[in-house]
């Protein structure tokens, strides 16, 4: 992480519609009322010994004034202290709540502290801090004391400088959009040169991020599902408070496909596909994003369709009668900014019904470490292992060495059925050049095949796995074949003439939560090797 400059303070020539006591120019804010509806259950509950947080599946008291620094907090990516800082978990509490928390934030977080750029002033925190706190002046204006509302438009305006400075244009990706998101907003909130400059580089920006972080199929860049719809999410708040003109109608073109992603990688029970890095619960609910969607721009949400191809994220969608397959055929995410990216090139997910059956790991938290390294390796992804060795280089929490390349063979899509025949050069700097060769095909009657080859090679183990939903049961008729069980859907599992064992295993479907589960474990050999399975609606 990069140190953060000193902000440096903007000599503002005011072209006052109002002002606070501070003589910061505003402007009318009522156009801008958050764009999502406040959680039923607050993250942040007053307790007679203080204050409990809850985020990331976890729990810390931190007592009354608020201990915002403490040192247990201190480790890793310190992800839930960010999420403590972030302050986006606000709309759920009283005036009275409110008011005690912020104020104790800015007595308690000076921004020259030592490290106060790694959480408190960290300007992704930032981002997502000041668009929380103009929210929710927006929203309680009447109901709050003046006094404070000039003490937190001041602080608003000081950490809207510092952000101005310290954009994160050195990480990229999903954090830049929630800057230029924070910019909009300030630019809207604000009346003065400042707010101008904050409107310029906001659509300087964006011009430049909508080429560089949206594929030309709609996809966001990093390919994680869970952070598109984020993207998504902060794009539909830029639209609104963007001016008219040709980037707000590029930005609308952009949308439009973006949406028809967050439709088609949603499963039937509602949640985003979890490729690559995200959760369950870690943004808003696809069906939320889709309609706020619609009541932004006036356009009907788009639906799921039945069959689709990706070509430029490398994913492949098909909805068979009563199921769904998502398909990763792509590499693993861009060059620039593997960050988010796991091992999981050739790997599926599969939902019968309303129900998912097979799935991706997940991830349990950012920090490094063992949970970490196996969220992101390849033995943990429905695809195929030589000597248990992960297709691309990762290493510490985010980054990556060497990466997997994938040579698209063959691609059919249709309303009777997906064919994708593909190979990656993962394996290639082992002995012998091994090429993984994977070729999946599925009928609209409920019938998915898989033929793995393992072209070259010198003697590597070749093993694929399938990690099975926490709730389904396992049938095993016998060698060679399994009825997996979930509710009152059934699907039989085939692999014949191979090694087919069941293995203890974990699946994290959100941050900080780990559930006990199953994995299918198919030996096919030593490589060159061939094998193949099936899975068919019983």
């Amino acid at each position: 992480m990069v140190k953060r400059r000193m902000f440096v303070a903007v000599n503002s020539r005011n072209c006052v519609v109002r002002t606070n006591a501070n003589n910061v120019p505003l402007r009318s804010i009522d156009s801008i009322l958050p764009l999502w509806p406040a959680p039923v259950l607050s993250r942040a509950v007053s307790t007679p010994s203080g204050w409990q947080f809850n985020f990331l599946n976890q729990s810390h008291d931190l007592g009354r004034p608020v201990d915002w620094h403490r040192a247990e907090l201190n480790k890793g990516t310190r992800l839930w202290k960010l999420h403590l800082h972030y302050f986006d978990w606000i709309d759920a509490l009283t005036d009275v709540n409110l008011v005690e928390l912020v104020d104790d934030w800015i007595e308690h977080n000076p921004p020259y502290r030592a490290g106060y750029w790694l959480d408190g002033w960290n300007s992704y925190a930032i981002s997502i801090r000041v668009v929380s706190w103009m929210g929710e002046l927006a929203r309680r204006r009447s109901s709050l004391d003046a006094r404070f509302v000039d003490r937190l438009e001041h602080e608003l305006h000081m950490q809207l400088q510092f952000l101005l400075n310290n954009l994160e244009l050195d990480i990229g990706g999903n954090h830049v959009i929630k800057n230029i998101k924070a910019l909009y907003w300030g630019s809207r909130y604000f009346n003065s040169s400042f707010a101008n400059l904050m409107e310029i580089q906001a659509d300087r920006l964006l011009a430049k991020e909508l080429d560089r972080q949206i594929l030309a199929d709609g996809f966001h860049f990093e390919l994680s599902p869970a952070y598109h719809s984020q993207v998504f999410a902060d794009l539909l708040d830029v639209w609104r408070l963007m001016n008219v003109g040709v980037l707000q109608k590029r930005l609308s073109l952009v949308l439009a496909s973006m949406a028809q992603v967050v439709a088609d990688m949603t499963h039937p029970d509602e949640y985003i596909s979890l490729f690559n890095d995200g959760g369950l619960t870690m943004t808003h609910p696809p069906a939320q994003v889709l309609a706020a969607y619609s009541l932004v721009l006036g356009k009907s949400a788009p639906t799921a369709q039945r069959f689709t191809s990706y070509s430029s994220a490398g994913y492949y969608i098909y909805r068979g009668s009563k199921y769904l397959l998502i398909y990763d055929a792509g590499r693993v995410g861009p060059d620039g900014l593997p960050a988010h990216s796991h091992g999981d090139i050739f790997s599926f997910e599969l939902s019968v019904a309303c129900d998912r059956f097979i799935v991706d790991a997940g991830v349990y938290e950012y920090n490094s470490g063992d949970r970490r390294s196996r969220s992101r390796s390849t033995a943990m992804h429905n695809t195929l292992t030589l000597d248990d060795i992960d297709q691309c280089e990762f290493w510490d929490a985010f980054r990556m060495g060497r990466r997997a390349q994938v040579q698209v063979n063959e691609v059919c899509v249709s309303a009777k059925y997906l064919i994708v025949d593909a190979e990656h050069n993962g394996y290639s700097h082992l002995h012998g050049k091994p090429r993984h060769r994977r070729r999946i095909e599925s009928s609209f009657d409920g019938l998915v095949r898989v033929y793995d080859e393992v072209i070259g090679g010198s003697g590597q183990q070749v093993i694929s796995r399938l990690l099975l939903h926490p709730s389904v049961n396992i049938e095993r008729l016998d060698p060679y074949r399994l009825i997996l069980h979930r509710g009152s859907m059934s699907v039989e599992f085939a692999a014949e003439g191979v090694s087919l064992s069941i293995e203890k295993s974990v699946w994290w479907p959100d941050f900080g939560k780990e559930e006990e589960t199953y994995m299918l474990v198919i030996q096919l050999g030593c490589a060159p090797a061939k094998g193949s399975y099936e899975i068919r609606l019983y």
